[in-house]
This record gives structure tokens, C-alpha cells and sequence, in this order.
């Protein structure tokens, strides 16, 4: 199935080849009736006939139209962090697709409650008990069975705001879907200021009275992998070339990241999304590796730090959340859907 995954997203940034794109095409009838199903799913929460429950504590869901790569992870660790400085006590609702990223939110968010639920309405439910104020479902825009107070809706500048539904594209939901957010926040990693404003644009079209913001996901962190997650950073990135090595949804970004901080040659080596690390593979990064350090992400640390005593000289590139605009209307609207 990972196989099947890294070729599909390879097919839909048009990397697969002319054989690539005849396969998309033959996928036209069934994006024809994912679309439909979509679209009536949606029509009979619209109508009330599907029902939507409601939660003793607020719900802010981060979500997006697309499969992965828009940062919901290191946005939603954000919030959290920001609702405790507010005086709340959130707690993060998930469904646990990556292990690494529930260890993740762990990580960057001691001592708050990280709940793994199939159901968000058992989750938001089983979060009130342990005491939670609010409640942050992690991805969760296209589960409209819990009735959230804030819908915040992600959309990566590097992947726009539309284009063909799964399988033949990466978008769950048609770009229409976008009215029902309360909060639009562009991502970029590699992507300009100017590219993501475009994005942005073309969004509020769908979502006029949408709050509107903008998010720069920079690297400017670097540890080793043995350290503590929470120690005190490097300066700057190892001197040197460099193997940079992931598996996460979209793994060019990273890789544009780290050759745009470091000083030497960067080779890169990409795993399927999520991929649970082996000792195999940790001799294979071994062997490409050579005497060059190795520079990973958060979200990979939390899983080859097992492996720590294995790994070359390892590197964890922390991603910061720097607001280019918009987090002032961001935050007041959320601060509105609290008080109330």
C-alpha cells in the first residue's frame, strides 16, 4: 500500500511519466464518483438529515482540502501552546493515522492530553473527562459528525487551492468546500510570500467573510538526535554535505529547507509517509549516508531515535510557525468561539 501511496503522489506532481498520466486518466470515473459521494455527504449534513453532535467544551478543528503536506502538526502544536498561555486547557483529538505524529505532539506539548479516538465525538467527550477546555481535532475538516466552534482550513501555497479529487488528485473536497471554514490559513515552506497572497486570494472567493492568514513554516532549529527534544539548539546547520532524510507527505519541501540552509551538497532520501523505521532501513541510511552527517525531521526523530547509537552524526531540524499576516484576525476569532 506505501508503494501505491509514493506513486500516486509522484503521478500527481507529474513525476510518474506518460505512462503516469494515462493511469490518472483512467482514474476519471472513479474521482467522478468520489466527487458525487462528496458532494451529497456534505448536502445531507448541510440538510441536517446526517446528524452533527455537539460537546460539552469548544472544538477548533485544523484541517485541510488536500492529503498532506500543509503542516496541521507543527500549526496545531502552535494553538496549543498559545491556548495555555490564554489560561485553557486543551488537549488534542486525533485519530492516530502516524504514530510519529501523535509521539510528536508529545513531544512539543508536555503534559497535555493527546487523545487517540476513530471518533472525534468519543475523543472530544473522553478530553472533557480529563479535564480539557477545549478541544483541537487534528485533521479534522471532512469529520462534520462533531460540530466544531472554529473550523480553521489549511491550504499548502506549493499545492494551490484546487485541482483533482482523489485519486486522481490530492484534494479531498472541491475548492466550494471552502465556505463552510471559518479560517483560512495559507502554509508555505519554499513557496514566496507572493505565491501564497495569489493562494489566498483565490480562496477567499469561495470564503468572502473567512478570516484570512498567512504562515511561513521555517527551519531555523537544529539538535542532535540523541539530545533531549527540548534542548538548547545549533547555531546553524553542520558544515558540510549533507543526507537529508524523511518520510513525510510531501518531502521535497524538506529537502528544499535544508539545501536552502546548508553549505554543502545535499542528497536527499525519501520513506512512504509515516513509515515505521527498521534496523533495515537504518543500515540502508547508513550505507548512503558515508561520512556525511544526516539531518532528519521532528516528526522522523521521534521514531530513529531508537536507533540513536546506530545513526551517523544525526541532525533534527525543528520547523518554527512564523506568521507572515493574519494572526490577529486568527486569533480574535477564536477568542470570540471561547467566550462564548
Amino acid at each position: 500500500m506505501s508503494s501505491l501511496s509514493v506513486w500516486l503522489k509522484r503521478s500527481w506532481d507529474g513525476q510518474s511519466g506518460p505512462l503516469g498520466q494515462l493511469v490518472l486518466g483512467l482514474f476519471l470515473p472513479v474521482e467522478t464518483l468520489y466527487r458525487g459521494a462528496v458532494l451529497l455527504r456534505n448536502r445531507c449534513y448541510d440538510l441536517s438529515v446526517l446528524p452533527q453532535s455537539g460537546s460539552g467544551i469548544p472544538i477548533i478543528s485544523v484541517g485541510n482540502l488536500a492529503v498532506g503536506g500543509a503542516g496541521k502538526t507543527p500549526i496545531a502544536s502552535w494553538l496549543i501552546t498559545h491556548l495555555t498561555t490564554m489560561g485553557h486547557r486543551p488537549a488534542l483529538v486525533t485519530r492516530g493515522y502516524g504514530s510519529d505524529e501523535v509521539l510528536l505532539y508529545g513531544v512539543r506539548n508536555p503534559g497535555v492530553p493527546v487523545v487517540v479516538q476513530k471518533s472525534k465525538i468519543k475523543g472530544v467527550a473522553q478530553a472533557a473527562r480529563e479535564g480539557a477546555t477545549v478541544a483541537i481535532l487534528d485533521d479534522g475538516f471532512q469529520h462534520r459528525a462533531a460540530r466544531r466552534d472554529v473550523d480553521i482550513v489549511l491550504l499548502a501555497a506549493e499545492q494551490g487551492a484546487e485541482g483533482p479529487l482523489l485519486p486522481r488528485g490530492r484534494f479531498r473536497e472541491p475548492l466550494r468546500a471552502l465556505s463552510r471554514a471559518d479560517a483560512i490559513v495559507i502554509t508555505r515552506k519554499v513557496a514566496t510570500r507572493d505565491e501564497a497572497c495569489a493562494v489566498g486570494r483565490f480562496a477567499l472567493g469561495e470564503a468572502p467573510e473567512a478570516a484570512l492568514g498567512q504562515i511561513h513554516l521555517e527551519g531555523d532549529a537544529w539538535t542532535e538526535l540523541e539530545d533531549d527534544p527540548s534542548a538548547e539548539a545549533h547555531a546553524g546547520p553542520p558544515r558540510g554535505d549533507l543526507l537529508a532524510v524523511c518520510s513525510i507527505a510531501e518531502p521535497d519541501g524538506f529537502h528544499e529547507m535544508v539545501r536552502s540552509k546548508a553549505n554543502g551538497v545535499v542528497e536527499c532520501m525519501a520513506f512512504p509517509d509515516h513509515h515505521p523505521f527498521s534496523s533495515r532501513d537504518v543500515h540502508r541510511i547508513i550505507k548512503r549516508a558515508g561520512d556525511r552527517p544526516v539531518v532528519i525531521t521532528e516528526k522522523d526523530a521521534v521514531k530513529l531515535r531508537t536507533f540513536s547509537k546506530e545513526m551517523p552524526r544525526t541532525y533534527v531540524l525543528r520547523l518554527r510557525v512564523v506568521w507572515d499576516s493574519g494572526q490577529d484576525a486568527v486569533m480574535e476569532l477564536i477568542r470570540r468561539a471561547l467566550d462564548r
